[in-house]
């Protein structure tokens, strides 16, 4: 008779390694997005120890060696940065090469690439976030509760009826977008003023202020989620403390 296996019994079988999916691994090496991973390992562009492979939610271990468009794959640990954008400098999350790229400004504190969350064209001033943690990122982007403050200088003097009408809301890209508070900035023309909103891009502010018959000339964001430019002059970068970082994942 064969003896009854003892199920409590623990099992010498060697411990299974940790694997992660293909497309989070290439999102989290800061190469794109999950969705984009997915679109490239279905071209074929993607090769996991020498071999191409296309077949979705594929699951790669430590040691395997991951190729995009023939360049390998390092899996970089998560990186957050808040840099002071100067002028003339231009953030896309759109990728291809650009002339004066924020990225020229964080390359000593970075060994591969770390994207900007939004973008900011080059006349464009102040805070902006980079990170290739891509679930900070989708949250950042699709929420609606990040607190902004912009400081706003524009060709002409900015009346009350200009206020009363940026607070009421005007359309811009298909939906109505308002700030939450306006006024003019002490001891400055009545041509600056100060703005708060919640989750506006400095394209859309630029596009507010054209609906009420107003052209930006200067657009400086000086709060961003909490954060501040406190010691942080222009052109400078700092990482995030763990305090903050925890703070920006808990924002929906």
């Amino acid at each position: 008779m064969k003896p009854k296996k003892n199920i409590s019994q623990k099992s010498s079988a060697p411990k299974m390694e940790k694997t992660i999916r293909l497309n989070k691994f290439l999102s989290n090496a800061g190469l794109c997005s999950r969705r984009e991973a997915d679109t490239f390992i279905k071209m074929g562009l993607v090769q996991i120890n020498g071999k191409t492979v296309t077949e979705m939610g594929y699951q790669i271990h430590p040691t395997d060696e991951v190729k995009y468009d023939g360049s390998r794959v390092q899996q970089s640990p998560p990186v957050y940065l808040l840099l002071n954008k100067p002028k003339g400098f231009v953030a896309t999350s759109q990728g291809g090469k650009i002339n004066k790229s924020v990225q020229e400004l964080i390359r000593s504190g970075v060994t591969s690439k770390v994207p900007p969350v939004g973008d900011m064209g080059r006349p464009m001033t102040g805070l902006l976030l980079f990170t290739n943690d891509e679930n900070i990122r989708k949250k950042l982007n699709n929420s609606k509760k990040i607190p902004m403050v912009y400081q706003v200088l524009l060709d002409q003097a900015v009346t009350k009826e200009m206020m009363d009408n940026l607070r009421s809301g005007q359309r811009v890209f298909e939906h109505i977008q308002k700030v939450d508070a306006i006024s003019h900035i002490n001891g400055k023309s009545r041509n600056e003023v100060g703005v708060e909103v919640h989750s506006l891009s400095p394209a859309v502010m630029v596009k507010l202020f054209a609906a009420v018959g107003a052209k930006v000339v200067q657009m400086d964001r000086v709060v961003y989620g909490g954060l501040t430019k406190k010691d942080l002059s222009r052109g400078t970068w700092r990482k995030l403390s763990a305090k903050e970082i925890g703070f920006l994942k808990m924002i929906s």
